[in-house]
This record gives C-alpha cells, sequence and structure tokens, in this order.
C-alpha cells in the first residue's frame, strides 16, 4: 500500500510509527503524506486506494483527508497487546520479506514499570522491491510492484530518493535509555533512503502510574495506622 500510494505523484513522505503504552502494548502506525502537486496528480485518490486487506487484518484506515498546500494525509494503524502482534503488524505492513522483517519490539514488564526496546535493521536495499513479495511479484511479473523505477526516474526527471522520503519513528512511553536520534516531540527517527539499510535502536522506561500511586496510598494508609497504634499505645496505662 504505501509504495503504490507514495508514486503517484510529486512528493510523498512515508512514516512507520511505533508506539508503546506506559503499561505495555501500543500500536503500529503508518502514514503518508502527498504534496499538493501529488494530489493532483492523482484526483481519484480515494477510489484508487486499495486497503481491503489491511482492513481485514484490523487496521483502522482513514483518509484520505485534506492537508495544508492542497495535500493530503492517509493512516493506517493497527493496536498490539504483546510483542508478538507489533511483530505480526509490522511484517503485514511490509510484507513476510519485506523491509521490517528484522524490526522488533521487546518489552519487558514488570509490576512497576514496563521496559520497551526497538531495535534491528530497516531494509530499503531492494529499492522499490523491498514493498512486494513473492505472490505480487508473480501476479505483475515484476518484483518492483510491476514499475520500472529507472523509466519512471526518466519520466520524473530526478531519482526516486528526491520524490518518496521514509522514515521510522519510535514513540515509547517513558523516559529514554540510550542515545537514539530525537528529531522532534522526543520520539526516535530515523529516515531510510532508498536503497539503503539502517541500524535502529531505541529503549525507554516508562513506569506504571496507577500501580505507583495506588502502592503509595497503601504504603501512606498503613503508616497512618501504625502512628495511631503507636499514640494510643503510648496513652494506655499498664498495671
Amino acid at each position: 500500500m504505501v509504495a503504490v500510494v507514495a508514486l503517484g505523484g510529486c512528493r510523498a513522505d512515508v512514516s512507520v510509527e511505533v508506539e508503546t503504552a506506559a503499561g505495555g502494548g501500543g500500536r503500529v502506525v503508518a502514514v503518508v503524506r502527498l504534496d499538493g502537486q501529488a494530489v493532483e496528480q492523482v484526483p481519484d485518490l480515494a477510489d484508487q486506494l486499495r486497503v481491503d486487506d489491511l482492513e481485514a487484518a484490523g487496521w483502522v484506515v482513514e483518509g484520505p483527508t485534506p492537508a495544508p498546500g492542497g495535500g493530503a494525509t492517509l493512516e493506517a494503524s493497527k493496536p498490539f497487546s504483546s510483542t508478538a502482534g507489533a511483530r505480526r503488524a509490522l511484517d503485514e505492513l511490509g510484507g513476510p520479506s519485506g523491509p521490517f522483517r528484522n524490526l522488533r519490539l521487546a518489552q519487558d514488564r514488570g509490576f512497576w514499570r514496563t521496559r520497551s526496546t526497538l531495535s534491528g535493521t530497516v531494509d530499503l536495499s531492494a529499492g522499490l522491491g523491498a514493498f512486494g513479495d513473492d505472490a505480487l511479484a508473480e501476479e505483475l511479473g515484476s518484483p518492483t510492484l510491476g514499475i520500472d523505477p529507472a523509466g519512471l526516474e526518466r519520466e520524473l526527471g530526478r531519482p526516486l530518493g528526491d520524490v518518496l522520503g521514509f522514515e521510522v519513528v519510535a514513540d515509547l512511553a517513558g523516559r529514554s535509555d540510550d542515545d537514539a536520534p530525537g528529531t522532534r516531540a522526543g520520539d526516535a527517527v530515523w529516515p531510510v533512503p532508498l536503497g539503503a539499510t539502517v541500524e535502529v535502536r531505541a529503549t525507554s522506561v516508562a513506569w506504571n502510574a496507577v500501580r505507583v500511586a495506588t502502592s503509595a496510598v497503601a504504603v501512606g494508609s498503613g503508616l497512618a495506622l501504625l502512628v495511631v497504634v503507636v499514640r494510643r499505645s503510648r496513652g494506655m496505662s499498664w498495671g
């Protein structure tokens, strides 16, 4: 879905984000942003989208919605409650041999806190072919989504890397535990050029606020009770 939509116009930016919640779980979000010239190239974008496979797999697809400058935004998101769910979502988004096959989320859930780590590689070394799979390649007769990259570059008059921007974002709840690159709102962001492979690693620790607060109340109540008992015992006379 991502590559087919992105190639419809003059400039598209694709963001794949892994979000986690403080108590564990989270969601995977893919956002495609087309500029105004791209939207002009595909005026019937809503009718051309093919997202049935994503929706059947439990993804929520929103858009295309208008964006500043005459652009449009398309978002697909899927929640997960376990690291296995996050893996399935990434595989569904990129395909079984796609660019996210070596990108994994690990979560260590304790009573007090949850430690989340997103690590691995994002592999766009195959260019557009990174978004295909064997079945699609057989159907289209091409490993690059039925598109001739060299021919498309000649038609556009510039490299595909200038047309398609791609990034991976880690929005991990809590405090960052390492020096992952953060470029906006505290998130770790990795630009991934077409033809490149980028290493990804981000770790954070989030405290379970509900459990911490509940435990604090319990401890406070226990201390208050102890004070009452001590005061009463001091006021007793022993014969």
